[in-house]
């Protein structure tokens, strides 16, 4: 341990390799691979947080010319050398440093929360005779004595409030040799196991049982093949999750649970509680950093076996883990959209590599380029074709163009209308889906067609009923609704198009005796926000829920047997060579929702567009047919799973500089794309072209074989910044993007 190899927390990529300290013999004891440390660096010997990824007996630097380690952060590492080990993959995968990588998988530290505990001193040999003395001459310290016999220690918090003496007779009975009073470390709990409900596994069904066996025997295996379980919406598969884990458990193992959203945690964490009881525990970012760093150090510490969360919660510390089961693998919120832009898929395949863990996923609707490699042999594949309740809603495709046509010029079908009017007289349940929070989608000027849009990205306001105002989207910023047309002075001014907030008002007003839920951005913001609608909807208190896509999958409640998605066309005119896989997904997803128990299920499909194949398919929940016809189509367009895209955007507040910069790039990109093996589309500006004031161009760079594609790309990117002035520019590059508009 003479040396210590050290990554420092500078994010540069001149400064991505090892740099070598000396180890102070008095930092020796402490300092284990996987700590943060406070090293000098540079000609200033300026002070920095770094990370210690090894130790080695020499080195070829003169030891003179080497400083040494001034300090250790941590009293225990962040990181083991098998996460140190996922990091460099990261880093080679995500073309990024090993510092953000690092950054990235550790933990947002935060202070210990300690408190200070009493406990009677029996092994003071003259203990008896000092009680005894105590409780004849001291009323006010034989309080402390009498509660401390009873309950065999206590905080001092909780004597404080429960015999209602202040600190000094404590204390007094600390000098006297009575009690000893103790720092001890409390981690908190951010589960409430008082309500929990103990569950047994239920008897699967042939399909079931099929797949549990099928996954159990490939976990004794020593070579662990991902697993694809691609099972219909209703077809149990939480269940199937719950009675693998029991095995891994079993084997003295751990699991991680990954889910894609927050809105997904608490039946989730329901679900496994009521199975598992304290061995599980949930991670995600409407905890606080502290609660946060709690659930780390339980996992770390062997505390609990199972750690449920969305995408971050892949970095569990788990020493012996078994399993990594990614729910809703299709979900877009798996990919990272900040450096490191990793995928948690492809980053738990690694980690199931590295640690002989096997890695499942499931979904009703697989990403594409998973179901490619499931059917190609790179994962195994279970399917699971049937409901546990052997019943599939009855889905309708409402063709609203011939709404209008008869006159109706509401945002409901007629159909969906008596539907939601049956449930209510039946005491069932409903369900509303539409993508778009807010009002209104615009606000216009009937006069002079002016429409309102943000001065700072070029999108209009949508219009927020609850405070009367227009907010943008992208960049937050909000205005008073204007009470005339700011361009021609007209009171003529009108919201149009239709976000949750107007469903909402107008479902009120057809049905003002129904109790109704919102849930969406705006009425989840708090801590508790989406456990707190979820419960009100599943425990009866609301007939009808109105939502985005954090209703849209993996919820279970068993009373909604009517479903109605009020704009299906919304994702297919996006302009991402995914919208009909993404709109197939959503339908498919959202109308799973609907009878899941004895009463049969109806789904009503809103849409202008009601022969896209995408819909077709979707109200058939027939996943093959649209698989095929999609991965024709992606193989004639040479889009992934037959390629990889590589998306380059360019932002900055002067747009003649980004747009020259791009056709600088391209020029670069010609002259180095030996044997045409690359193809290039754009420059172009952004489908958003301007958001907070900062344009946005984009060029599409495609190419067959990953690891090309990312070294041409990095290489000319490179050749780009040697030759041209790019102050001003801000690079966003992402390989195989969630979208590419």
């Amino acid at each position: 341990m003479k040396y210590a190899e050290v990554i420092i927390s500078i994010r540069h990529k001149s400064l991505d390799r090892i740099f070598n300290y000396k180890v102070p013999e008095n930092l020796e004891p402490d300092l284990c691979i996987g700590m943060r440390v406070i090293i000098p660096f540079g000609k200033g010997n300026k002070s920095y947080e770094g990370y210690v990824i090894g130790f080695s007996e020499s080195t070829e630097i003169p030891d003179e010319k080497l400083k040494g380690i001034i300090s250790v952060m941590d009293k225990y590492p962040l990181f083991s050398e098998n996460t140190i080990r996922l990091a460099k993959f990261m880093k080679e995968k995500y073309y990024t440093t090993l510092s953000e990588c690092l950054q990235c998988i550790m933990p947002a530290v935060a202070r210990d929360k300690i408190q200070r505990y009493v406990y009677l001193n029996k092994k003071n040999e003259n203990f008896d005779e000092l009680f005894e003395k105590c409780v004849l001459k001291n009323n006010t310290q034989s309080k402390v004595l009498s509660f401390l016999k009873e309950f065999d220690g206590a905080s001092v918090n909780e004597i404080k409030l429960l015999t209602e003496v202040s600190l000094q007779p404590i204390k007094a009975l600390e000098k006297k040799g009575l009690v000893q009073i103790f720092d001890r470390e409390i981690k908190r709990d951010v589960l409430d196991f008082s309500s929990v409900r103990q569950t047994k596994p239920f008897e699967p069904t042939d399909e079931q049982k099929t797949a549990i066996e099928f996954v159990k025997k490939k976990f004794y295996d020593e070579e662990k093949k991902p697993i694809l379980i691609h099972g219909v919406t209703g077809s149990g598969k939480t269940e199937i999750y719950l009675q693998i884990i029991d095995e891994v458990l079993k084997n003295g193992k751990q699991a991680i649970v990954l889910v894609p959203e927050i809105s997904l945690t608490p039946q989730t964490v329901g679900r496994f509680t009521g199975r598992f009881g304290k061995r599980v525990s949930v991670t995600h970012s409407r905890l606080s950093i502290g609660e946060r760093f709690d659930q780390w150090k339980k996992a770390r510490e062997g505390e609990i076996s199972i750690m449920i969360g969305p995408r971050s919660a892949v970095f569990t510390p788990f020493s012996n883990l078994g399993i990594i089961i990614i729910d809703e693998e299709h979900e877009h919120t798996y990919k990272s959209e900040t450096t490191p832009k990793y995928d948690t898929r492809e980053v738990a395949c690694e980690t199931g590599r590295i640690f002989g863990a096997l890695v499942v996923f499931g979904s009703a609707t697989p990403d594409i380029s998973t179901y490619y490699k499931a059917k190609t042999g790179i994962f195994d594949l279970v399917t699971i074709k049937n409901r546990v309740n052997k019943s599939f809603p009855d889905v309708n495709i409402i063709d609203m163009r011939k709404e209008l046509e008869n006159g109706n010029k509401s945002v409901f079908s007629r159909d969906l209308l008596n539907a939601i009017d049956d449930n209510l007289l039946n005491g069932r349940q409903t369900i509303l889906f539409l993508n778009r929070r807010g009002h209104s989608t615009f606000v216009s000027c009937r006069k002079c067609g002016y429409v309102m849009e943000c001065e700072d990205c070029n999108v209009n306001y949508t219009y927020h009923i609850s405070n009367d105002r227009l907010v943008c989207h992208y960049c937050g910023k909000s205005l008073a609704n204007p009470k005339n047309c700011p361009q021609c002075g007209s009171k003529y001014i009108k919201y149009f198009g239709a976000g949750t907030q107007k469903i909402e008002e107008e479902t009120k007003k057809l049905f003002p005796e129904a109790k109704v839920l919102r849930m969406d951005t705006d009425t989840t913001s708090g801590k508790n926000g989406h456990e707190n609608i979820l419960k009100k909807f599943s425990g009866g208190e609301a007939d009808i829920l109105i939502g985005t896509q954090m209703i849209a999958k993996g919820l279970d409640f068993p009373n909604v047997s009517v479903v109605g998605v009020i704009a299906a066309d919304m994702s297919l005119n996006s302009g991402d060579f995914k919208c009909a896989e993404n709109t197939f997904q959503m339908l498919t997803q959202v109308s799973g929702r609907a009878g899941r128990s004895e009463v049969k299920g109806k789904v009503f499909i809103q849409t202008y567009n009601p022969s896209h194949y995408s819909i077709e398919f979707a109200k058939n929940n027939d996943y093959l047919s649209f698989y095929e016809h999609e991965i024709a189509v992606r193989k004639q367009m040479m889009y992934p799973p037959f390629t990889n895209i590589f998306f380059i955007m360019f932002t900055g507040s002067d747009e003649k500089k980004i747009i020259k910069s791009l056709y600088g790039l391209i020029d670069i990109m010609i002259k180095f794309n030996k044997n045409n093996q690359f193809e290039h589309i754009g420059p172009s500006p952004a489908v958003i072209s301007k958001i907070k004031n900062q344009y946005r161009w984009k060029i599409i760079v495609k190419g067959e074989i990953e690891k090309n594609l990312k070294n041409y790309v990095l290489y000319c990117l490179d050749r780009l910044r040697e030759s041209r002035d790019l102050s001003g520019i801000n690079m966003n590059i992402t390989l195989n993007p969630v979208y590419i508009m």
